[in-house]
């Protein structure tokens, strides 16, 4: 078995680094943390832990992956998963990946080389199989968005009836050309869809089915795929604005693309919701304080980081695999009610 000493002989670094590295990686630089990392991988060093750690065989400490923290959505889950992390005595150390595979991947060689006792998933973009492959091993979790390996423990909503809500919700208040905003496409490689995140492609089904049991055509002109942020949205609305027809409703899958939407719609004199609904997805702190407020699908954000963090705790326990549906909410606000 592989010493300390000889992983920072290969990495090129000081012992002390190294052991920084296991035990305060905030405290080093990513290079740093990159080249240590690599180093135990590739010598299968296994960390040895001291004092009641070593007796438990546990490090207390867990990994929280996600692409970004400026979302105002990840930051409500982020704290019921600490809140929770905090009774079971376990301390929460969080990694974003910024759309990158590297960053992922970089998140996986932590657990295998057992930094952390086990992490929570936020994102699984270009990495569902490695994490497929992960947890046959180590403690994961999923949260917020839904995967296809069932033998993942994982945390949501049901996104297809949520998007089927919203949708239907406009229709029975007479919008029948309803643009769906935020489908997230790589616009880098052509026209071929590179990569959607699941639970867009679930909010695209509710859409559709509600759609289609009014008895109203889906219209892909009305699909609008630049993203999910603020910028995303208002950008959307440029394009919409392109239409020979505009349309009576905007369905976005997140309050950012909403509300971005809802302000580039206004600079163009196009108000909300007199004429145009919006309807946006989370229900953001943002959401509710924005004017015109925001119609959107609450998701029980805090309560999915709480149960994703006890859903963990069982799998370090190891107890089995079991996943988690939450329930979901359609707020009314002022982006889609008329004056009387």
């Amino acid at each position: 078995m592989a010493t300390m000493k000889e992983v920072a002989h290969y990495a090129g670094v000081s012992v002390a680094t190294v052991s920084r590295v296991l035990n305060q990686p905030q405290s080093v630089k990513k290079k740093t943390q990159e080249q240590v990392l690599k180093a135990v991988q590739a010598l299968n060093y296994t960390p040895n832990f001291l004092g009641k750690n070593l007796r438990q065989h546990q490090t207390k400490r867990i990994l929280v992956v996600l692409n970004t923290i400026s979302n105002q959505f990840y930051s409500r889950v982020v704290q019921g998963i600490e809140d929770k992390a905090r009774e079971f005595d376990y301390n929460v150390l969080m990694m974003t990946t910024r759309n990158l595979q590297k960053n992922i991947l970089e998140a996986i060689t932590m657990i295998q080389t057992k930094i952390v006792d086990g992490a929570i998933f936020m994102t699984t973009l270009h990495a569902e199989e490695q994490i497929s492959e992960l947890n046959r091993n180590y403690p994961v979790v999923c949260a917020c968005e839904p995967v296809e390996d069932t033998e993942i423990s994982c945390v949501s909503i049901d996104n297809i009836q949520a998007a089927y809500d919203a949708t239907r919700f406009l229709i029975e208040r007479g919008k029948r050309r309803i643009a769906l905003m935020g489908v997230n496409f790589d616009l880098k490689k052509t026209d071929q869809k590179i990569h959607q995140y699941g639970s867009a492609a679930l909010r695209e089904i509710g859409y559709k089915k509600a759609l289609e049991e009014a008895h109203i055509s889906v219209d892909t002109t009305l699909f609008f795929p630049k993203g999910l942020t603020y910028k995303d949205g208002a950008s959307s609305v440029w394009d919409i604005l392109k239409l020979k027809r505009l349309p009576d409703a905007i369905f976005a899958f997140s309050d950012a693309g909403a509300i971005g939407a809802i302000r580039a719609l206004k600079v163009r004199g196009i108000r909300v919701p007199e004429d145009i609904f919006v309807v946006g997805f989370d229900n953001t702190a943002m959401s509710e304080v924005y004017q015109p407020s925001l119609t959107t699908i609450g998701q029980p954000q805090y309560m999915i980081g709480l149960t994703a963090m006890e859903l963990l705790f069982e799998r370090i326990s190891g107890h089995v695999t079991k996943s988690i549906v939450l329930k979901h909410e359609l707020v009314e606000r002022d982006s889609t009610r008329l004056s009387v």
